[in-house]
């Protein structure tokens, strides 16, 4: 599994970032840029309530099936991979094991 990913995400209705997503051994670290505000989020694991791969409309970036993280506090984020295909299977497989029941 790779553990940089290049990727657009949405924090709840804030604006569309671009940037990267890494995974790290206590959680994900979400870096880049909306507009022309530079935005980092890190994660850890244990704020993960679900994980699920968004396609309805309104689940979708830029058209592409996307991958939806609910945490235990604060608006969901929902990210879509540049470029690699497969990228979001990829990240719903690894972070559904790491979800708080």
């Amino acid at each position: 599994m790779r553990s940089t990913y290049a990727v657009v995400w949405r924090e709840g209705a804030g604006p569309l970032a671009r940037g990267r997503l890494e995974l790290l051994s206590f959680g994900l670290r979400l870096d880049g840029v909306a507009g022309s505000t530079h935005v980092r989020r890190a994660i850890p694991y244990d704020e993960l309530a679900a994980v699920r791969i968004g396609r309805s409309n309104g689940d979708r970036l830029n058209g592409h099936p996307s991958l939806v993280i609910d945490r235990v506090e604060g608006e969901p984020i929902v990210l879509a991979s540049v470029a690699l295909q497969g990228a979001v299977a990829e990240l719903a497989d690894h972070l559904a094991g790491r979800v708080v029941a």
